[in-house]
Parts: C-alpha cells; sequence; structure tokens
C-alpha cells in the first residue's frame, strides 16, 4: 500500500515536475520558500487542479493519468483538506462544522452530529461544540478544521500551512497536539510548511521544494546532518559549501581551500554551524587551520546572539555575543578575518 505521485504542470512560466511517495502512517513534510509549488502539490493531489503529465495512484488504484484520459474528481478522492485560514463555516457551530462533511455523505443528522462529538472530544475541544468559528481562538479553529477534515474517513490527508494562522505563542502547544493526532492517523498525511521547525518536529520524511523541483528528500535527521542546498543549509542553521577535496583539503575557490580533519576525495560539501566561527579584525594567530578574509554584509539578531554574514571568497554566517559586536565595531562593511577549526567542520560527497 503506497501513495505515489509524479506530478506535472506548467502554467504562466512555472513549471513543476515533483515526485512523491508515502506509506499510511507516514507524515509527508514538503518545505519550501514562496512560490515553490507546494500549494500546487497539494491542489493536484485534491483533483483542484489536473496534471498536464504524469500520474497518481493510490493503494493500487488509479487517481489520475492524462495519458490515459483519467481524473478523478475532488469528491471521488476521499481527501480531506485543511487550509491555514481553515475555511470554517462562520453561520456553523463547531459540531454542525464537523458533521458537515458525513452530511453531505448522507449520513443521518443524529449519526453525523453524534460522530462529530466523538471527534471534537479526541481533539480535545469537545466543550466548545456550541461556539461559532468567530468564538475560537486559532488553535481551537485549528482543531476545529482538523476534526472536521478527519470526520469524513480520508484516505488522503493535505495540510497547507497548517499553524500559519497563530501566534507565536500558541504553536509549540498545538504543534504537538498536530504531531500526535497525525500520529494516530492511518492514512497517507501530506503536510505544507516553510517553517524549518515544525517541518523537523512533525515529518517522518521531508521532501525539499524550490522552483517547482525536488532538491533535497529524507528523514529529518538526514537533512540536517547534511543539506545539499543553501536555502536547506539555512534553515538547519548551518553554513554550506561545495568543493573538490583531495586528502585533508577541499578546494572551494580559485584561491581558497578548506582544510579537513578527515580525507575526502571528489565533490564535496562542507558543512559547519555558525558558533563554529570565530571573527576577529586581524589574521587569527589560533590553531584554527581555516581563516578567511571578508567583509561584514550584514549583522542581525539571533535569539540571544548575533548573526553577522560576512562576505568573501569563502562567504560564511557567525554566531557572536552581543558584546563582542561592540568591542569589535562589528557593522556592515568592515573587513574581517572568519576562522573555523576543521574538526568543526562536517564533510559528505556533494
Amino acid at each position: 500500500m503506497t501513495l505515489s505521485a509524479h506530478l506535472c504542470l506548467h502554467r504562466d512560466g512555472f513549471s513543476l515536475d515533483v515526485a512523491l511517495s508515502a506509506v499510511p502512517g507516514e507524515i509527508l513534510v514538503m518545505l519550501g520558500p514562496n512560490g515553490a509549488g507546494k500549494s500546487t502539490v497539494l491542489a493536484l493531489l485534491a483533483g483542484l487542479l489536473r496534471l498536464d503529465a504524469g500520474r497518481i495512484t493510490r493503494d493500487g488504484e488509479v487517481i489520475a493519468d492524462p495519458a490515459a484520459g483519467v481524473h478523478q474528481p475532488p469528491q471521488h478522492r476521499h481527501v480531506g483538506l485543511v487550509v491555514q485560514d481553515y475555511l470554517l463555516f462562520p453561520h456553523l457551530s463547531a459540531l454542525e462544522n464537523v458533521a458537515f462533511g458525513l452530511r453531505a455523505r448522507g449520513v443521518r443528522r443524529a449519526a453525523a452530529r453524534a460522530a462529530a462529538a466523538g471527534w471534537l472530544a479526541r481533539m480535545g475541544v469537545r466543550q466548545l461544540a456550541g461556539r461559532r468559528p468567530g468564538q475560537l481562538s486559532g488553535g481551537q479553529a485549528q482543531r476545529v478544521a482538523l476534526a472536521r477534515a478527519l470526520a469524513a474517513q480520508p484516505r488522503l490527508l493535505l495540510l497547507d500551512e497548517p499553524l500559519a494562522a497563530l501566534d507565536a505563542g500558541a504553536r509549540p502547544a498545538v504543534r504537538a497536539d498536530l504531531r500526535r493526532h497525525l500520529g494516530e492517523y492511518g492514512g497517507y498525511t501530506v503536510l505544507v510548511t516553510h517553517d524549518p521547525l515544525e517541518a523537523l518536529v512533525i515529518a517522518h520524511q521531508i521532501v525539499v521544494l524550490e522552483h517547482g523541483r525536488v532538491v533535497q528528500q529524507g528523514r529529518p535527521a538526514e537533512l540536517a546532518r547534511h543539506p545539499r542546498t543553501d536555502y536547506v543549509a539555512r534553515l538547519v542553521g548551518l553554513n554550506l559549501i561545495r568543493g573538490l577535496a583531495a586528502g585533508r583539503t577541499a578546494t572551494v575557490a580559485a584561491d581558497a581551500s578548506v582544510a579537513l580533519a578527515h580525507d575526502a576525495s571528489g565533490p564535496v560539501h562542507v558543512a559547519f554551524p555558525p558558533s563554529a566561527v570565530t571573527l576577529s579584525l586581524r589574521r587569527p594567530e589560533s590553531s584554527a587551520r581555516n581563516a578567511w578574509p571578508g567583509r561584514i554584509a550584514d549583522v542581525e539578531r539571533h535569539g540571544d546572539l548575533v548573526r553577522v554574514t560576512v562576505d568573501g571568497t569563502v562567504p560564511v554566517r557567525a554566531d557572536v555575543t552581543p558584546l563582542a559586536v561592540t568591542e569589535l565595531s562589528l557593522r556592515p562593511g568592515v573587513p574581517v578575518w572568519a576562522s573555523v577549526k576543521a574538526t568543526e567542520i562536517r564533510v559528505y560527497p556533494a
């Protein structure tokens, strides 16, 4: 039993060509910048858009195949959809919102209401059954919307930025609840987000999209350890440099190299955290074998630290303390040296 999809679409200069697969009970999270094609993938899976080419099968059943003239309409795909604005019917109570999908399938009113009450209880919001959407908080509305989607017993659950409408304070608790509820769902789940923490916490598998293409996919830990694009590296908080390794040296530019702690050969990715980078106004005389000159391009607050972006032959980002920023007078345009120990560097095949 698998969900297998090869999705091809061409619209207004945008081209999407994405292959996905999932197994029941698995949470597949799509991550990517705005305009990468994440919501388009959901619309194609739901049947709201037609494929130009490709194929969608679920448990051996062909859902869409343009070459064979197959396109199941949305109402026949057994799909549940939750979007970031939740789209609850404002004139219906939470109970009636959850019961709506069952009623649309012909379930009698009493049975639909009983089932809806059960789903609200599972989501921990049964006491809100009589409230209308305007009387619900963002987290409460999210739980009601998820209950409505699951009450219809979909075989495929699609979630488009389900936590985007929540304020920062509410997200951790709702994120944990969402992960628990999805863990109890036995169908296929595809969730779209642009939040890397959300993806790392919720996903079994992550698919990263950029410009309508899959640029990396795998388990969260694999992406965190081995980013393969600048976008993914920024998401997981690492510096990423491409180079050509020979022994314990990787050439990363015409006149720049990186010293490695272990032997490597061929095209490689070189990764290290911003916290491992030391900035100084003069070439360091420390034990660090890697030191590159550059010029500060940006300085911004990053939690309790300050993220400093340094442009140069080897561009890097460094996390330093506010005190260091003051003592070194770090500001855009200032020339600096960035250094990092070889033991702090991770190298893997490109």
